[in-house]
């Protein structure tokens, strides 16, 4: 039963017919960082988003059951798209039987039912891409009602958090210096890993400072270099991102102290944010404030279908961070489509030297251009103070 990976299919028999190590975990985003691939995922999330799925999805677990049902229709939550085209299974709508199953007990799958044992615990609605993208259509259409609920929810942001995001109010203040500097916020929100590909040359050439929020910080390490900062929460970020420099502001409102023990283990002076605000925003609104010329933002939400794709609370926070930082704002996707490659003047003076190089030896293979290289190389030398 080998799943085709990459295709956005799975074959026939895989689909229905799947085993293995049920994990649970109240927070989805928590189950991703400890899912191992073949795991079945067990979650509890109404209108499942992007960047949840696609955490989920990069562990590649061999199913995904959720309890609740991930695209209700109240808008186009994009979640279920991104884990059917991952090849993954979703099993949906199975109700609060399936979260009774305890993690590490193994459970099986056939077409949409569970089962532990020879006992069928719940039976709910597999899903496939064609109806996902039929509820997608019926859901854009109310998007409108979700619209002004989000509209609401803008308004008692700025009711909340005015003195924060039109003073800094609370800001942390970095000891990096950011002032004139461009910046990349690196989140790993949905499409994230694209992203950072596509923009690679400008990071190449421009050499921005990073500012990592939360796992970003092994995405840069990886694909692009050591982050300038790191913000959010740590516990799933590499001992070598924490301890490669960077300034850490710890940002994990009502998760503990389990951030805090393990960067002190480690010897890593950090400074703690407990503001009401997801660490995304921080990230933009301590560019900003420190002075930033120019912060791109990777998997970082930008257009409105990624605002309701978001809960509502976070997502009004994430529009007026955008509001707020303005102008010198921009997303990964139009740095990608406007930035032009820049030779350094090194390479520009190689490719002349090399020209020329070529040039030469054109001509010293010629009788007339053997000649003339003879009568010209005496001026060329006694320009540089040599003799011929």
């Amino acid at each position: 039963m080998k799943r085709i990976v990459g295709t956005g299919r799975v074959r026939e028999d895989a689909a229905r017919y799947v085993s293995g190590v049920a994990r649970l975990e109240t927070s989805p985003m928590r189950l991703a960082r400890r899912l191992k691939r073949g795991d079945i995922a067990i979650i509890d999330q109404m209108d499942l988003d992007q960047k949840t799925a696609e955490a989920l999805a990069a562990a590649r677990p061999g199913a995904i059951l959720n309890a609740a049902t991930s695209i209700s229709g109240r808008f186009p939550a994009g979640g279920a798209k991104v884990i059917l085209e991952a090849g993954i299974p979703l099993i949906d709508s199975l109700g609060p039987d399936v979260l009774g199953v305890r993690d590490g007990d193994r459970v099986r799958i056939e077409d949409a039912e569970v089962f532990h044992g020879q006992d069928k615990i719940a039976e709910g609605t597999r899903q496939t891409l064609p109806d996902v993208a039929d509820a997608m259509t019926t859901a854009s259409k109310g998007a409108s009602v979700h619209l002004a609920s989000f509209a609401a929810s803008v308004l008692d942001s700025i009711d909340r958090d005015g003195p924060l995001l039109l003073e800094g109010t609370g800001l942390p203040t970095l000891t990096t210096d950011l002032k004139g500097h461009q910046v990349v916020v690196l989140s790993t929100g949905y499409g994230h890993a694209e992203q950072l590909k596509r923009i690679r040359p400008y990071l190449r050439d421009r050499r921005p400072l990073i500012i990592a929020v939360g796992e970003g910080a092994d995405a840069a390490m990886k694909d692009a270099y050591a982050p300038a900062v790191i913000v959010g929460n740590v516990e799933a970020v590499s001992e070598a991102a924490l301890t490669s420099g960077a300034e850490v502001v710890l940002h994990e409102p009502g998760t503990g102290d389990g951030g805090a023990n393990r960067l002190s283990a480690l010897n890593v002076h950090h400074q703690v944010s407990e503001l009401e605000l997801s660490s995304d925003d921080l990230a933009v609104l301590l560019a900003h404030r420190a002075g930033a010329s120019l912060i791109v933002t990777i998997g970082v939400p930008s257009g409105l279908s990624d605002f309701l794709d978001e809960g509502r609370a976070e997502s009004a926070g994430t529009f007026l961070a955008r509001l707020v930082a303005g102008g010198k704002l921009a997303d990964a996707e139009t740095v990608a489509r406007l930035y032009r490659h820049r030779y350094s003047p090194w390479t520009l003076a190689a490719l002349i030297l090399a020209a020329l190089f070529a040039l030469g030896n054109a001509l010293a293979l010629t009788p007339g251009g053997a000649a003339w290289l003879r009568d010209v190389w005496p001026v060329v030398a006694s320009w540089f103070g040599a003799t011929a």
